[in-house]
């Protein structure tokens, strides 16, 4: 089970590789240099998330194959195999419009990430078979670690690339990042040629509108669909044009931003372990509560950031707030596969990520619709002027403060309160890093008996 394990962390490690190599401020800013608009990058955010809608069409073929491996390799290493054709499109078509290049360019991530979607249920009903219920929340917190780990070693990396190579454009770079991210990408899936495969639980005869309908039937469940619909619209609003506000309006330098972008993965490398202990502890509700409730504060900080502490501010900012994404997803994960019967799980998770991936899209999308629609507008307001982005940004934060009670709706039998837990983690981060300094010298004048082998301290 041990070696399993590891297989699935590293596999998910080479995916880390693969995504900031394909989705980085680099990627963004070679959109541009395509001559993409603000709707354009609506499109390109919001197309892939509706194709998430084709989980519901995974998770019924999950339910039904006796083996769900192959069929997920093949729509994994396919999809992925599309950023090849996407980054080397001025290459490949050189006397193209630049509108025909950017709408191509689009349709391949839009596929590629149709293909992932397809393919993310059988890949959670698997999990959900291979991974010991008692490791649940410790395994996907220590996986989470090195995964995001990664993807601070691969963004940083990114970022010394669009250093060394400031002076060349990024149709020249895209490309050798896409390959290099590509590859590891390909490995990744083929390292699951290696990881056994549980028998699958079948859902039998039972028709796709019954098994459609189970997880909006079921009560809890569904009260957690509507809240992560509802999430999941209201960070989208902003969220798809983060990267683009920081290269165009801050005017942030391609190399900087990949280095802010790095931090995303520190926060939630150093802070993984601890909420899956206290997933493990509290249960998942008050994780998932506290998170969202301070998870407005990053478009705040969008809100009212400026030069020259751009880069300052949002590299601090975006470290906190990884640390607040990676409790949500640590407590989103374990909650899927704790309500999901196993016998229906692959629907579940679809209903969870396919529903909210739809609205998350449509808000991607009606977000690049009103950016273009107040193009050129500003606002004078308190010393400051206002432009279409700040508009954006205030909608998603007003939207993200009214999940918060939606959040709050959720129910979860054994879980404690979210001020229990909040006191827990009053006690053991300040208190810890106040008295560092006293601990240490008081071990240093009085050193304890030697410690067995064997033994350990409980750790919180």
């Amino acid at each position: 089970m041990r070696r399993q394990l590891r297989t699935v962390t590293l596999a998910g490690c080479l995916a880390m590789i693969f995504i900031p190599c394909t989705m980085s401020p680099l990627t963004t800013d070679f959109v541009r240099e395509l001559g993409a608009s603000d709707l354009h990058f609506g499109l390109l955010s919001g197309l892939p998330m509706i194709m998430v809608a084709l989980q519901f069409a995974g998770a019924f073929l999950a339910g039904k194959l006796h083996r769900r491996k192959a069929l997920f390799m093949v729509m994994l290493i396919g999809g992925r195999l599309l950023y090849l054709p996407a980054a080397l499109l001025p290459s490949l078509l050189p006397s193209a419009s630049r509108e025909l290049l950017i709408l191509v360019f689009i349709g391949c991530v839009a596929m590629h990430t149709a293909m992932m979607h397809f393919a993310t249920p059988l890949w959670f009903s698997w999990m959900g078979d291979l991974i010991p219920e008692r490791i649940l929340n410790r395994y996907w917190a220590e996986r989470h670690r090195y995964l995001q780990l990664t993807w601070a070693a691969t963004f940083l990396a990114v970022a010394g690339v669009a250093y060394l190579a400031n002076h060349l454009s990024s149709a020249l770079i895209f490309p050798f990042l896409a390959t290099v991210g590509v590859v590891a990408g390909v490995v990744d899936i083929i390292l699951f040629h290696w990881v056994d495969e549980p028998p699958n639980s079948r859902t039998g005869m039972r028709r796709p509108w019954e098994l459609f309908m189970e997880p909006l039937r079921h009560r809890e469940y569904r009260t957690f669909v509507i809240f992560n619909c509802s999430f999941s619209g209201a960070t989208m609003l902003a969220a798809a044009f983060m990267q683009i506000y920081v290269l165009k309006v801050l005017l942030i330098p391609r190399w900087q931003a990949s280095l802010m972008w790095c931090v995303i993965g520190l926060g939630s490398f150093f802070v993984a372990r601890f909420w899956g202990r206290m997933a493990d502890r509290h249960g998942h509700r008050p994780i998932l509560l506290i998170c969202v409730a301070l998870k407005p504060l990053i478009v705040v900080v969008f809100l009212f950031v400026s030069q020259p502490w751009g880069p300052l501010v949002l590299t601090i900012a975006f470290f906190f707030d990884s640390m607040l994404n990676a409790g949500y997803y640590i407590a989103m994960t374990g909650y899927k596969l704790k309500m999901a019967p196993r016998e229906n799980r692959p629907m579940f998770v679809a209903a969870t990520l396919a529903l909210s991936g739809i609205v998350g899209g449509l808000a991607a999308i009606a977000g690049g619709w009103l950016l273009r629609s107040c193009e050129g507008m500003s606002w004078e307001f308190g010393g400051r002027i206002w432009i279409n982005y700040h508009l954006v940004f205030l909608i998603s934060f007003l939207a993200r403060i009214g999940c918060i009670p939606m959040a709050a709706a959720i129910r979860e039998t054994a879980s404690s309160t979210a001020v229990t837990v909040l006191a827990h983690i009053w006690g053991v981060w300040p208190m810890r890093i106040f008295m560092f300094p006293v601990g240490l010298l008081r071990n240093q004048s009085h050193p304890g008996p030697p410690r067995s082998k064997g033994a350990h301290t409980r750790e919180l």
